[in-house]
């Protein structure tokens, strides 16, 4: 059984300015294709990395919006990531990137960075939902992928579940984020919670006995930090007709909601 005991460590080794992906990394679809979380995870690292060396005005800024587009699968091969600003202001930053191997790009994405101040503090209202309880009271649940032959991510992840996929409630579950871009990086909360917003899509659309869908974005938005090595992720919307699915969902902590993150999808045949 693929479980997240059998496997630890970074999703990427680094080879000079590429990344080479290591087996955690791996999608469920195929044992030659990455899983979105860890493409998802890379370019929030990518991002964050540049704010970090920036000598601009978007040093120190941190990363609120993440779109990921997944045009094409993403090939277990050698990788490389294109950053070019669009704009780098005063409170506002944004980012393009492209995601590639040898012969073409695979994925792009757009990144938006705002600087943040903790003395303006909040105005307005709170509108999110409440903590779900602990991950130690939550239900255990390993990933094993029938017919798999090979570890994909999310059974290198330790999930358990509030409410469990499937079902005819909206799905809540904690996952454990440990999964580091490389071995040598930051894992700061933002690429925690980037390497976790795809199953926004999984989650909401999990149904007995069908395939499920394959998502064709990923967005996420963060209005803090995440903290800590556990997020929780709640489904609050649902859509589907005609093979298409769109779903929303909450991203949080032990300290509350710091987010949330959407796909559209496509069914599987």
């Amino acid at each position: 059984m693929t479980t997240a005991q059998t496997l630890s460590g970074p999703l990427f080794e680094r080879s000079g300015s590429c990344y080479a992906p290591t087996d955690r990394a791996r999608g469920p679809w195929s044992a030659n294709a990455l899983h979105g979380g860890p493409v998802a995870a890379l370019f929030a690292h990518c991002v964050e990395e540049r704010l970090i060396a920036s000598g601009s005005t978007a040093a120190g800024m941190q990363l609120a919006r993440l779109t990921v587009d997944l045009v094409r699968p993403v090939p277990f091969a050698q990788l490389r990531v294109e950053i070019e600003p669009k704009r780098e202001g005063r409170r506002l930053a944004l980012f393009e990137l492209a995601l590639s191997d040898s012969r073409r790009v695979l994925s792009r994405a757009t990144a938006l960075c705002l600087r943040a101040d903790s003395e303006r503090g909040s105005v307005g209202a709170q509108f999110g939902a409440p903590t779900p309880g602990r991950p130690e009271d939550a239900q255990e649940q390993r990933i094993d992928r029938a017919g798999n032959r090979w570890i994909s991510y999310p059974g290198t992840l330790e999930m358990r579940h509030v409410v469990a996929p499937g079902g005819d409630a909206a799905p809540v579950v904690w996952i454990r984020a440990d999964a580091p871009v490389v071995s040598d990086g930051r894992l700061s909360g933002s690429v925690r919670a980037a390497g976790i917003a795809d199953f926004v899509s999984p989650f909401a659309n999990m149904q007995p006995g069908r395939s499920g869908y394959v998502n064709a974005d990923i967005t996420m938005y963060l209005h803090r930090q995440p903290v800590g090595e556990w997020h929780w992720l709640r489904v609050v919307s649902r859509g589907a007709a005609d093979g298409l699915a769109t779903a929303q969902a909450i991203l949080g902590d032990l300290d509350g909601p710091y987010g949330a993150c959407s796909a559209a999808s496509l069914i599987n045949p």
